[in-house]
C-alpha cells in the first residue's frame, strides 16, 4: 500500500487523485476494488519545503519524518511526495522513515530521456530552482540534457503562479496576469524563445491551473510532474481485472 504524503498543495493532491483514478479506469478498471489501496496524509502543518530551501523558514523535515512513520504503522510499504522541493531531502527522509519513496525527480527525468530532449525548461518553485535539485539528478538520468531556467523577472512570476494557484486568483480569466494559468504560459512561451524543446511543470501546483495550448504541444515536449507522479502510482497498482 502506497502512503501519500501531500497538501503541496491541497488541489495537487486532490487532483493526483482524480489522475489516478483516471489511469486505472482507462487501463481495464471498472469496480472500487480494481483501484489501488492509499493512504492520502495531507501535510497542511508542516513548514515550507521551499522557505526552507531559500533560507527562510523553519524545517518541514521532522514534520515529514512524523507523517512517514505515522503512515508506514498504518500498512504503507512505500510512499510518495506531491512536491517537488521536498525531493532534495529523499535521501534522509528515506533513511529516518525507514520506508523507500518514489523518486519524483528521477521519473521526471526518466520521461525526458526517452523523449530525446535536448533543453528542457524548468517551471519549479524558488527554493528548488536555488539548489539546481533538478541538475544533479538529471546528471545521472539524463546527463545529455541540459536544464534552462528562467530569467530572474520570469521565476517571479513563476512564483506568483504557484501562490497565486493556492487562492482565488486561480479563478480569474486566462488573460489576467494575476491568472496563475497566465502566468504559466508566459513562463512556458519565455522558455521556448530561449531555446528549450521540452517544459517541465517541476511544482505540481501547475497541473491544477495551467493546460498549455495546442501551439505549444507542437513546439516542445510537455512534461507534467504530477501527471508522471500518477503514472508511477498507477503502475503499482495490483487490483485491475486480469
Amino acid at each position: 500500500m502506497i502512503g501519500i504524503i501531500g497538501a503541496a498543495g491541497v488541489a495537487a493532491t486532490n487532483r493526483l487523485c482524480e489522475l489516478i483514478e483516471e489511469r486505472v479506469v482507462k487501463a481495464g478498471g471498472f469496480r472500487d476494488c480494481h483501484h489501488p489501496e492509499m493512504i492520502i496524509w495531507q501535510a497542511t502543518q508542516v513548514p515550507s519545503r521551499s522557505m526552507y530551501l531559500e533560507g527562510r523558514g523553519e524545517s518541514f523535515i521532522p514534520g515529514y519524518v512524523e507523517i512517514g512513520r505515522k503512515l508506514q504503522a498504518c500498512g504503507c510499504n512505500e510512499l510518495c511526495m506531491c512536491c517537488n522541493t521536498a525531493h532534495y531531502y529523499i535521501d534522509e527522509l528515506e533513511k529516518e522513515i525507514g520506508l523507500p519513496i518514489i523518486n519524483l525527480i528521477t521519473e521526471v527525468g526518466k520521461v525526458v530521456k526517452v523523449a530525446g530532449v535536448k533543453r528542457a525548461g524548468l517551471m519549479c518553485g524558488d527554493g528548488l530552482a536555488k539548489v539546481k535539485f533538478y541538475n544533479s539528478v538529471f546528471a545521472k538520468v539524463c546527463p545529455n540534457v541540459e536544464i534552462v531556467y528562467p530569467t530572474e523577472e520570469y521565476q517571479k512570476i513563476v512564483t506568483r503562479g504557484i501562490c497565486n494557484a493556492k487562492n482565488t486568483e486561480r479563478y480569474n480569466d486566462v488573460t489576467d496576469p494575476n491568472s496563475p494559468a497566465w502566468c504559466f504560459a508566459e513562463v512556458t512561451k519565455h522558455l521556448i524563445s530561449h531555446g528549450a524543446d521540452c517544459v517541465i511543470a517541476g511544482c505540481t501546483d501547475i497541473n491544477n491551473v495551467f493546460e498549455p495550448s495546442y501551439d505549444i504541444l507542437d513546439r516542445v515536449v510537455y512534461v507534467d510532474s504530477l501527471e508522471v507522479l500518477a503514472d508511477c502510482i498507477a503502475s503499482r497498482n495490483e487490483y485491475l481485472p486480469k
